[in-house]
C-alpha cells in the first residue's frame, strides 16, 4: 500500500515552476539595440532642429537672382522680410503663390519684401515659368548648390522664415503660407518701431 501512496503523492505533487531571473540574454540585447537606436534618432533631430534658425539672427546670404542681379539678405535690414523656399514642382507652393504675391502687394510700401529662394529644381526654364504663371512681382533666385537651403536646414519646399526689421528670425512657416495666417504677423512686426 505504502507503494501505492507514494505514487499517488507523485502523481498529485505540483511541479515546481523554474526560477526566472529576468530577462533573457537575447531580450537583453534587442532592448538595449532598441534603446542605442533612439538616442541616436534623438540626437540627429535635436542637431538638426538646433542649428535650423527658428528665432535669433538670421543667417545671412547672398543670392543671384533671376533678373540677373546679386542681393544680400543682410541688404533689407530695416525691412520686414518672409524669406520663402519653393520649388516650381511643389502642390503646396503652387497653393501658396497667389497669397504670397498678394501680402507682397499690400504690405511693401510699409516696408515688407518677399524674397523666393528657388530649390531643388530641374531647370531654370520651370521656375521661371512658375513666376510668369502667378505674377510674382518680388524677387526671386535660384539656390544653386543648395548653400541657402542647407543654411536655413530646410527639408522640403515650402518653408518661409519671417525677419524683423532688425534681422531677426520671428516666425518659422512649415508648408504653405496662407495670407489670413501671415499678416496677422506681418502686421504686428511692421508695426514695431525700428
Amino acid at each position: 500500500m505504502s507503494g501505492q501512496n507514494d505514487q499517488l503523492e507523485f502523481v498529485h505533487r505540483p511541479k515546481a515552476a523554474p526560477e526566472r531571473g529576468g530577462l533573457s540574454p537575447g531580450s537583453l540585447a534587442l532592448l538595449a539595440g532598441l534603446l542605442g537606436l533612439t538616442l541616436v534618432l534623438a540626437l540627429q533631430l535635436s542637431r538638426q532642429n538646433a542649428t535650423r534658425p527658428m528665432s535669433g539672427s538670421a543667417p545671412d546670404f547672398e543670392l543671384a537672382l533671376f533678373s540677373g542681379e546679386r542681393i544680400r539678405l543682410n541688404d533689407y535690414r530695416g525691412r520686414v522680410l518672409l524669406v520663402n523656399f519653393w520649388a516650381s514642382w511643389c502642390p503646396p507652393c503652387r497653393a501658396e503663390a497667389p497669397d504670397l504675391q498678394a501680402l507682397y502687394q499690400d504690405y511693401r510700401a510699409e516696408g515688407f519684401t518677399v524674397i523666393g529662394v528657388n530649390m531643388l529644381e530641374s531647370s531654370q526654364r520651370k521656375a521661371l515659368d512658375f513666376i510668369a504663371e502667378f505674377g510674382i512681382a518680388y524677387p526671386n533666385g535660384e539656390d544653386i548648390g543648395e548653400k541657402v537651403t542647407n543654411l536655413y536646414r530646410v527639408e522640403a519646399p515650402p518653408e518661409s522664415f519671417l525677419i524683423d526689421r532688425a534681422g531677426h528670425v520671428r516666425r518659422v512657416f512649415i508648408g504653405s503660407i496662407r495670407y489670413d495666417n501671415a499678416r496677422y504677423d506681418i502686421e504686428a512686426l511692421l508695426a514695431e518701431q525700428r
